[in-house]
């Protein structure tokens, strides 16, 4: 007995340092990456006065308004900067940890298998960038981990009040981001899987199932309006479904890294792979069916959501790696029975192809943080700033990233939206507007990120160089300045 209270407090310890290596791996290079637009927009959305960010509720096409809600009074408390904003997601990447393994225990992976597990969430380099990204997307893959965590628990004891919880914790996904509302079929082919072993929990998962129907009725009216609207179109280019999976194995196994050989994944995959094919579960509290159900729960978890998403997108193309990102708990959670697969055939060979997934997250992760990858609007603007005279004015290009300079900048920053040539422009069209917006001005920023987004043509660019003579210019991190002193008769708003 004492020899098995001794293993339970050396288990537990070992639980303890992953989670501490998961913060501290998080929290080194935190704010090493410049703010993107999204990561402006969550601060001024969750800024928002009180009537408009009730009001967003019920808006059509808004995404994840309760995190904007959950996250206002930290920000209020912490303040608006990159730390503070970062911070919070930082918190629930870290808490995904530990849910992981928890959760891979309960499915009936072995105890050596579930620290594996611990350790490739903790090191993984996409689930470190997410959880140094202000968005909801660390938030989301949390607490998917807790919605399935608690359907577990409430199929393995029952009990009506651990289904009160997985209903509150699933509705609470919905309002944080609206994929995660594929978590309603995902669970029920989980029931189904689990059919007739656990037949006797159907009236308490059938409560949850219609409590469900309810909170997300208001979303269901406005997402099928757009989804059936001709006007709908949010910018995806449409996906096919092999390309859908080899992006998201890109992702999950290599996060930001750029891949030049497949070699780089072949760890992970083997282990995948073993744990589907290979892997058993011994499921703590009620069976799940049979031993390898639990495999197919996971194997579920990862594919369904997939395509699910792609028959949406045979519609209306909505696929980014980062709307599934809550499927990757799923993939290291197979990784880690494949470890325990492999090892009981040889111990060495798991070994190795463990150190070389881990090897492979910690090389990707230091790129990640060494490397700038977002939109360089921090460095832009300061450069920018210091040379900036008081009569220049500034034009963004998609005028969109107004939002991020002026973070870094300031509000009271000169700027002015270029025309928009994107709907078929003509270049006389553009000349007429932008004589009319310069007129008076000496010199112009062109601060150009996304363009291709609202001048494909590069016209309002065209203009500048025949308008004005290019004093210098600077290439950040997807982002170009270019500074133009513009020739006095169209300073002066004059016709040649």
């Amino acid at each position: 007995m004492i020899q098995s209270l001794s293993q339970g407090r050396a288990r537990r310890a070992i639980l303890l340092i992953i989670v501490w290596l998961a913060f501290a791996w998080r929290a080194w290079g935190l704010t090493s990456q410049s703010l993107w637009r999204d990561e402006v927009d969550v601060i001024r959305f969750a800024t928002r006065p009180w009537p408009e960010m009730l009001a967003v509720f019920r808006r059509p096409g808004e995404n994840g308004p309760l995190f904007y809600l959950l996250l206002r009074p930290w920000l209020a408390v912490a303040g608006q900067s990159e730390y503070a904003l970062r911070y919070a997601a930082l918190w629930a990447g870290v808490i995904a940890v530990p849910l992981a393994v928890i959760l891979a225990r309960r499915l009936g992976a072995s105890r050596p298998a579930s620290l594996a597990v611990g350790l490739f969430m903790a090191t993984n380099p996409y689930l470190t960038w997410y959880s140094q990204d202000g968005k909801m997307y660390a938030l989301i893959t949390t607490l998917a981990l807790a919605s399935s965590l608690t359907f577990v628990f409430a199929l393995q004891k029952g009990h009506l009040w651990r289904w009160g919880l997985y209903w509150l914790i699933t509705t609470i996904c919905f309002y944080i981001h609206v994929m995660a509302v594929l978590l309603i079929p995902l669970h029920a082919l989980w029931f189904l899987v689990a059919w007739p072993r656990e037949r006797r929990r159907w009236w308490g998962y059938g409560l949850a199932l219609a409590g469900l129907v309810l909170p997300y009725l208001p979303l269901v009216k406005w997402q099928y309006r757009l989804l059936t609207a001709r006007w709908f179109h949010p910018g995806f280019p449409f996906i096919p479904l092999d390309q859908m999976f080899v992006v998201l194995l890109l992702a999950l196994v290599r996060g930001f890294y750029p891949v030049s050989s497949a070699w780089s994944l072949m760890p992970a995959v083997f282990l995948t792979l073993a744990g589907l094919w290979m892997g058993e579960c011994r499921p703590i509290g009620a069976w799940i069916g049979h031993r390898r159900g639990p495999v197919l729960w996971l194997g579920l978890w990862f594919t369904f959501p997939v395509f699910a998403l792609f028959a949406i997108s045979l519609r209306v193309p909505l696929f980014t790696d980062r709307y599934l990102i809550w499927i990757t708990p799923a993939f290291w959670i197979l990784a880690g029975l494949g470890v325990s697969a492999v090892a009981s055939y040889s111990r060495w060979i798991a070994l190795a192809v463990f150190g070389c997934v881990i090897a492979f997250n910690l090389q990707a992760t230091g790129y990640q943080t060494q490397v700038p990858i977002k939109s360089d609007f921090r460095q832009a603007a300061a450069w920018m700033e210091a040379q900036r005279q008081p009569d220049d004015v500034i034009m963004p290009i998609m005028p969109y990233i107004r939002h991020t300079y002026a973070y870094y900048a300031g509000d009271d920053v000169p700027i002015v939206e270029p025309p928009y040539t994107n709907a078929g422009a003509t270049p006389e069209e553009v000349d007429e507007a932008m004589r009319r917006l310069l007129s008076g001005r000496a010199g112009v920023w062109l601060v150009a990120s996304e363009e291709e987004a609202w001048d494909r043509r590069k016209l309002v660019r065209a203009w500048l160089e025949d308008h004005g003579q290019l004093v210098t210019q600077r290439q950040f991190t997807r982002v170009e300045v270019l500074y133009y002193h513009l020739k006095p008769p169209t300073g002066m708003g004059d016709k040649p």
